[in-house]
């Protein structure tokens, strides 16, 4: 049985401005729930956004390090386009059964810790959403008030084309470090009363929910709605490439653990790391952040290793006083307690030891900012404007007498690095 101590992290802020807010989806795993990967199928690097009414098409993995094999229940719980639960009735948003079962847990084998591995194709076509939107996946044994996941998906309709472009911010005092994503939409074919109130684009950077911007549309021109601002509103922190690690072939050093030491399981000693808070930006390739579970010659589901990071980073102030935590897709950005570095004064340094399933990982070093909900890398990684990152665009439109935020448009946003510029069209 899965032991149950809890910890959350919630996405939430205040209002930047009139036109653009800062909040998000509530993000939750047990502890002992590892590797939670959920994305579109055959897509590893995009976030949970699917198309309506598609059987199968996102694929869920994750492990339970207490070895718990039962089949577990889950069920959709419909959100407004700000995460908060819509009026409507289950019923009203989900076809079929409103919960349904995953398959049974896989036991891991021979492993140093052993572990259940769940894996599944969602949705179910006997539990599915019927309605575009906003909505949180609950897993759970058999109460879904005592869930063991809440995680954000989105479910869109391909209804709405969105023109996006991504370049150096309009904002003069933004110029070196951000990036502008600006958009316009063609709304002709829906009745729309106030675009100010009814519609909203919101903004992911990489597949970093913390980092989302939501803007109401500035004008219309030309019969397209305008989301292009001028005063950082739609600016991202450009961030820096990642950094990486790979252990997939234990205990083999590579370029980054050039040593590995078996003790309860395997512990990998990473080369030291130091903040790039004042060094050049240096254009290389990155996969933004991902994680990718594998073992070499053997299945990564069942046979892959968990393993301890130990992180190693020198504190160049010599002061201690900052608050850092290593985060990417391998922990979905959380702030957790578990991801935290601890300043160690004798070797003046902040040290962590992180348990992962051994694979390819790249993370970030970050401090969270308690006043913006977000994570802040000037001083760890610094911010550049010509930094490769992917942004993930979604169109939500409230119509006239409707009791929910519809999601007419989706459009993923790459770019690939110095000249930061690319244009990429969505059509319905």
């Amino acid at each position: 049985m899965i032991k149950k101590i809890f910890y959350a992290l919630f996405f939430l802020g205040a209002s930047a401005t009139m036109h653009a807010q800062k909040m998000g989806p509530e993000l939750f795993i047990y502890p002992e729930l590892r590797t939670f990967l959920l994305h579109p199928a055959g897509q590893a690097q995009s976030l949970a956004v699917a198309p309506l009414g598609e059987v199968g098409a996102l694929s869920l993995q994750f492990d339970d390090v207490s070895a718990n094999t039962q089949a577990l229940n889950y069920t959709w719980v419909h959100c407004n386009r700000n995460w908060n639960p819509s009026p409507l009735l289950s019923t009203e948003y989900l076809e079929g059964f409103l919960e349904g079962q995953l398959h049974q847990g896989t036991l891991s084998f021979n492993t140093y810790l052993p572990y259940s591995h769940f894996s599944d194709q969602l949705p179910h076509a006997n539990c599915m959403p019927r309605i575009s939107g906003n909505y949180y996946l609950l897993i759970y044994e058999q109460d879904p008030n005592d869930y063991l996941v809440k995680y954000p998906v989105v479910f869109y309709e391909n209804a709405a084309g969105i023109q996006s472009s991504i370049h150096k911010t309009a904002d003069v005092s933004l110029t070196k470090t951000h990036q502008e994503i600006d958009a316009l939409v063609d709304l002709s074919g829906f009745s729309v009363q106030n675009p100010f109130s009814d519609v909203q684009l919101s903004l992911i950077q990489n597949r970093n929910w913390a980092s989302l911007r939501t803007l109401a549309p500035r004008y219309l021109r030309n019969g397209s709605y305008d989301f292009d601002y001028n005063n950082g509103e739609n600016a991202f922190p450009g961030t820096n490439i990642f950094r990486f690690l790979d252990s997939k072939n234990i205990p083999v050093p590579t370029l980054r653990i050039p040593k590995y030491e078996l003790q309860d399981l395997w512990r990998a000693f990473i080369l030291p790391d130091k903040p790039r808070g004042i060094d050049p930006f240096v254009n290389q390739d990155d996969a933004r952040g991902a994680y990718v579970p594998r073992k070499q010659g053997a299945s990564p589901s069942t046979e892959a290793d968990y393993i301890w990071l130990d992180f190693w980073v020198e504190d160049l102030e010599r002061s201690g006083q900052r608050n850092l935590f290593v985060v990417g897709d391998f922990n979905q950005y959380r702030q957790a307690e578990e991801y935290q570095l601890v300043y160690d004064e004798k070797e003046q340094a902040y040290r962590g030891s992180v348990l992962v399933k051994q694979g390819y990982l790249e993370y970030h070093l970050a401090e969270w900012d308690a006043e913006t909900q977000r994570w802040d890398l000037q001083y760890t990684e610094a911010n550049h404007w010509n930094c490769p990152n992917d942004y993930t665009a979604i169109l939500y439109l409230r119509e006239w007498g409707q009791r929910y935020d519809r999601v007419i448009g989706y459009s993923p946003l790459r770019t690939d690095g110095i000249l930061g510029l690319n244009i990429q069209i969505s059509t319905p």
